[in-house]
C-alpha cells in the first residue's frame, strides 16, 4: 500500500494511514434497506414541492420502514435542480427524518467549489453522509484527474463520502482505482451497481476498509447472505414493490437476519413479477435507449398513491398510452 499513500500524499497532505471515524460511522450506520428517492416538484415543475417531499419521506420511514435515505441523487433529478433547490431538499429529508434512519445527499458537481458548498451545506444542517459521482466533466478523465479530485475533496470537507460508481458519469471505476481510493479517509463507502464480477472484486479489495454495496433489489438477498454485504445501496424499489401492510422486501430481510434464509428466498421469488415490471420500466429505457427513468419512475409512484409531480426538462413525461401500459403491467403484478 505504499505506492497508493505515495499517489495521495501529494494532494493536500492528506492522510490516508489509519482508519477513521468516517469508516467506523459508515461500517455503524449503513446498514439494511436504503431508498433512493425522487424529488417531487409543484405541477407546472417550477419549485419542489415541499410539503409532498415532507410527506414522501414520512411515507418511506413510517409506512416502508426503510433504514436509510439518499436524496437528490439521479432519481431526484440532482442535475436539474439549482444548488439553492439541492441544498433545500437535502435539508427538508434530514428535517422530516429527525434523526429516525440516516441521510445521505448527493454532492457531486462538475465545479468543484460548489461541491465543497454542498458538503458544508450537509454539514451544518445534520446529513450523515454525502455520495459523489465520479467527476464527470471533462468526459471519462484518465485515473489520475479521478485520484486529484477525490484527493482534493478530502482535503476539504470532513463530510463522510461513498463513492457513487454509476454509468450515469459516463464510466465507471476499476475495482483497483476503488480501492486505492479506499485509503483516503473520507471515503467510507460506495455503492457500486456494476456486474457481479467487478462488485465482489471491489469487495475483495476494499471491503475490509470501506462498506461496498449494491443497488440491486433483485441481488441483495444473494449478497447480504452469501457475501456479507450490509447494505442495499438505494433504490426506489423498495417504494415500487411496498406498500402499507405489503412489506415483502423488509420481511424477507428480516428472515434471512433471523437465519430462516430458506423463508426468506421464498418470500423474495413471491417479487419476481414486481421485477419484471422494473425491468421493462426502469431498466430497459437505459440500457436500450439512454432514457434515465425518472418520468416511469415518478408514474409508477402516482399510479400507487404518491405523485411526485412532473420531470424536468430534458426528461419527457410519459404519454396516456405510456401511463395506460404501466397501470396494467402494475396491475398484472398484483402491485395495484
Amino acid at each position: 500500500m505504499a505506492t497508493v499513500q505515495q499517489s495521495f500524499a501529494t494532494i493536500g497532505g492528506v492522510n490516508v494511514s489509519a482508519p477513521t471515524s468516517s469508516k467506523a460511522l459508515a461500517r455503524e450506520k449503513v446498514k439494511g434497506l436504503w431508498i433512493a428517492i425522487p424529488t417531487p416538484f409543484t405541477a407546472d415543475g417550477a419549485h419542489v414541492d415541499e410539503d409532498v417531499l415532507a410527506a414522501s419521506v414520512e411515507h418511506y420511514i413510517h409506512t416502508l420502514q426503510v433504514d436509510g435515505i439518499f436524496c437528490g441523487g439521479v432519481m431526484g433529478e440532482f442535475w436539474a435542480l439549482s444548488l439553492d433547490e439541492r441544498s433545500r431538499v437535502h435539508e427538508l429529508v434530514v428535517g422530516q427524518a429527525a434523526g429516525r434512519v440516516p441521510v445521505m445527499a448527493q454532492v457531486g458537481h462538475h465545479v468543484f467549489s460548489d461541491m465543497i458548498r454542498l458538503c458544508a451545506h450537509a454539514i451544518d444542517r445534520g446529513v450523515d453522509f454525502g455520495i459523489a459521482m465520479n467527476p464527470y466533466y471533462p468526459p471519462s478523465p484518465p485515473a489520475e484527474s479521478v485520484r486529484a479530485w477525490y484527493g482534493a475533496l478530502a482535503g476539504a470537507s470532513p463530510l463522510p463520502m461513498f463513492l457513487f460508481n454509476t454509468m450515469y458519469a459516463g464510466y465507471t471505476l476499476s475495482p483497483e482505482l476503488v480501492a486505492e481510493l479506499a485509503d483516503l479517509d473520507n471515503i467510507c463507502g460506495i455503492k457500486n451497481p456494476q456486474p457481479r464480477e467487478h462488485l465482489l472484486r471491489v469487495q475483495a479489495l476494499a471491503g475490509e476498509r470501506i462498506v461496498v454495496t449494491d443497488a440491486s433489489e433483485r441481488h441483495w438477498l444473494e449478497l447480504h447472505t452469501e457475501h456479507g454485504f450490509q447494505a442495499l445501496m438505494s433504490t426506489p424499489a423498495l417504494a415500487l414493490y411496498q406498500r402499507a401492510g405489503h412489506l415483502p422486501i423488509v420481511e424477507y430481510t428480516r428472515l434471512a437476519d433471523s437465519g430462516e434464509v430458506e423463508a426468506a428466498r421464498a418470500v423474495s421469488d413471491g417479487l419476481d413479477s414486481a421485477r419484471t415490471a422494473f425491468d421493462r420500466w426502469m431498466r430497459e429505457p437505459w440500457l436500450e435507449r439512454h432514457v434515465i427513468p425518472i418520468a416511469q419512475l415518478k408514474a409508477w409512484l402516482g399510479i400507487l398513491g404518491l405523485p411526485q409531480g412532473p420531470v424536468r426538462p430534458p426528461l419527457v413525461p410519459l404519454t396516456r398510452d405510456e401511463e395506460l401500459a404501466l397501470r396494467r403491467d402494475l396491475e398484472a403484478a398484483e402491485l395495484v
